[in-house]
């Protein structure tokens, strides 16, 4: 290796390693803000704490490592323009490109352990963040019990209901609403005038008095029909348990499938039933599938994008080259990922096809990045050393 391509290497390794501790600290100490409620209520071992937030660290590491390629490449290149040290190569004949080029290269390979991460790491502590934080919410049923609140412990498993209030005397829940089966394509809505929360063996039961179930039929000449049933009395079980039972990580989500896997479950699946059957449902489960699939793609590809721009950028930079740096690496992260949540958005509601939404905030930073290169190049044509001084005299 050449000594300015270690030279180089060795001024990037530094701030990139520091802001990825940086960054990736801060996003997790965000979800154990997040967690301390659950944890104090369910008045659990803090170890399950560390258990899951060692799950969520591959979802936080697709998104830091990009944005830490990013700063690492300002922050070294800008000290480089700030001592002059730019200076120091060109009198040297020392050319843009023996810059540009290992950048590039290290970029490539941080894209390709991300994207590794992405399709290996991040499915399988998806899968386990999510088992683990379920079977928290199921133990102690007595904590999910809060009035004119939406409860969604067990929304993974389909279900999410509420109340008004509780009867003074007897403690039943007043005016119940049970949303169920919600992700099943055929869902059903069920309410009660009271309910009451009881164990039988070991497993807790919504018992349900006075009320009504609606539920979806299939009508091939009415989409929105659906079933009314009375009853005086029904029950739909909890799935909550008085100690945390570990199940098996199993879940059939997007965020938690490899590339071939959701690759299979949009082509053999989604596709299949939305054709089958006209419903907005399932039209919207496979956009936010296709959005997923692609985001697996576009966001290990920042970090190649983000060298392109970072690195005449950093160049610029003439003053304060670590701070300026710094600065300019946040204000675009916050571009790129306000770009990102734009394309998930216009993804998700179809507005926008799910590839061009999310390839979109790697278009534009990569337009950018480009122009700014031309920029660069042309400005180093101009003072290339090598070259004849310009001369005014006819």
């Amino acid at each position: 290796m050449r000594i300015l391509t270690k030279y180089t290497l060795k001024e990037l390794i530094p701030p990139f390693l520091l802001s990825l501790l940086s960054f990736t600290s801060m996003l997790l100490l965000e979800e154990i803000f997040r967690l301390t409620k659950l944890f104090v209520k369910k008045g659990i071992s803090p170890f399950y704490l560390l258990e899951l937030l060692i799950y969520v660290l591959p979802a936080t590491l697709v998104l830091t490592i990009p944005m830490s390629t990013l700063v690492g490449i300002l922050v070294g290149l800008g000290r480089f323009a700030t001592d002059n040290e730019i200076t120091a190569m060109k009198a040297h004949g020392v050319g843009f490109h023996q810059l540009l080029w290992p950048v590039l290269v290290v970029s490539i390979c941080i894209s390709a352990f991300d994207f590794f991460f992405m399709d290996f790491a991040l499915p399988r502590g998806n899968q386990a963040y999510w088992a683990l934080k379920r079977d928290i919410s199921r133990r102690n049923p007595a904590v999910v019990l809060e009035a004119g609140t939406v409860m969604r412990e067990l929304e993974r498993d389909g279900k999410i209901w509420m109340f008004d209030f509780t009867h003074p005397e007897t403690g039943d829940l007043q005016n119940v609403r049970v949303w169920d089966a919600i992700w099943s394509g055929r869902p059903r809505f069920v309410t009660a005038t009271h309910a009451r929360v009881d164990y039988e063996e070991g497993r807790a039961w919504l018992k349900l008095f006075n009320g009504k179930s609606y539920e979806s039929i299939p009508d091939v000449t009415n989409a929105n029909a659906f079933r009314v049933t009375s009853f005086n009395q029904n029950r739909i079980s909890l799935d909550l348990t008085e100690d945390i039972e570990r199940s098996k990580a199993n879940t059939k989500r997007p965020r938690s499938m490899t590339i071939k896997d959701l690759r299979t479950y949009i082509n053999q699946e989604l596709k299949l039933q939305s054709n089958n059957a006209d419903s907005r449902f399932m039209t919207d489960k496979l956009l936010y599938a296709e959005v997923e699939y692609h985001k697996k793609f576009s966001i290990p590809f920042a970090c190649i994008v983000f060298s392109l721009i970072g690195v005449p950028l950093g160049l610029i930079v003439r003053k304060s080259g670590k701070m300026v740096g710094f600065g300019i690496g946040n204000g675009l992260i916050l571009v790129y990922y306000l770009l990102l949540q734009f394309g998930q958005n216009t993804g998700r509601s179809g507005i926008l096809s799910p590839a061009l939404s999310m390839w979109l905030p790697n278009i534009i930073i990569g337009l950018g990045g480009v122009g700014f290169l031309f920029y660069w190049l042309y400005q180093a044509n101009l003072i290339a050393i090598g070259s004849p001084p310009p001369n005014d005299k006819p």
